[in-house]
């Protein structure tokens, strides 16, 4: 099964496209880690995943989400070789919910 999860902030401003009649967003989310070192004290980790969303998706997610954002993504994992040295992971979003979001917020003051 390829199913993952992610809840993070979003780290730009999702960019939108038109590719083949319809709309792709792409969109970088960072995603923060605590864990503990071998002295005890706390650590901090923040990892930037690569998003993409398609149709509808791409569209609600350009309309809606803004830098700094939470988002909770549900996903699948993507691997991309671009030539045989350089192969990345991207994921490909299949649901996904936006909170703390200014333009709703300005929209019902």
């Amino acid at each position: 099964m390829n199913k993952c999860h992610f809840v993070g902030r979003l780290a730009s401003d999702p960019h939108l496209v038109k590719t083949n009649n319809t709309h792709l967003v792409k969109f970088t989310l960072a995603i923060e880690d605590h864990r503990r070192d071998k002295d005890g004290s706390k650590k901090r980790r923040v990892d930037f995943l690569n998003f993409e969303a398609w149709a509808t998706a791409a569209q609600t997610i350009d309309t809606h989400a803004n830098k700094g954002d939470f988002m909770a993504i549900e996903s699948i994992a993507r691997r991309q070789s671009f030539n045989q040295e350089a192969e990345t992971v991207s994921f490909r979003v299949t649901n996904f919910k936006i909170f703390n979001n200014n333009k709703l917020n300005e929209d019902n003051e």
